[in-house]
């Protein structure tokens, strides 16, 4: 094989892919539609790795008289004709390397065309996650209260089309 005809090595490291996110390689992307809705009480919250926690109290009250009520009535629609002079474009890739992904992410390679991704959320976290290694917790006390009336309400009446 020749030189010039060779492709090129390309090495992708993504540490970390949050919600409704995502690493897109192609020659052609569409992404129609993405959403992400959240709502969080956290007491203390997320503890990663070499941390301690000693002796911590932690609370949420959450009291809402209405809590979260999302209403995403997205309509969407994409169309898109093909061009019979698109050339293909060759990606060759060493390695992929992801380390940590939430929910409607990912990491897509190709003619991505992606419809849709919706992401909703409502939680209460009195103390939250922890991640990682040689943590110490000692002596916490968690408590959470969440008495709404409505609580977390999601009404997600989407119409999305992807026409290609």
């Amino acid at each position: 094989m020749s030189q010039q005809n060779q492709l090129p090595e390309i090495i992708v490291k993504v540490g970390s892919i949050s919600d409704n996110s995502g690493v897109y390689i192609s020659n052609q992307n569409v992404i129609l539609g993405i959403s992400n809705h959240s709502k969080t009480n956290s007491g203390i919250g997320s503890i990663d790795s070499h941390n301690a926690l000693l002796g911590n109290l932690s609370i949420v009250y959450d009291n809402d008289g209405i809590d979260t009520p999302i209403d995403d009535r997205d309509v969407k629609i994409y169309q898109s004709q093909p061009d019979a002079s698109e050339k293909m474009t060759q990606i060759a890739f060493d390695s992929i390397q992801v380390l940590s992904i939430s929910q409607n992410s990912g990491v897509f390679v190709g003619d991505v065309k992606i419809t849709g991704l919706d992401s909703h959320a409502k939680q209460n976290l009195a103390r939250g996650a922890t991640s990682g290694n040689q943590n110490v917790e000692a002596k916490n006390v968690n408590y959470i209260e969440d008495a709404d009336f409505v609580d977390g309400v999601i009404f997600d009446q989407d119409f999305k089309a992807l026409i290609r």
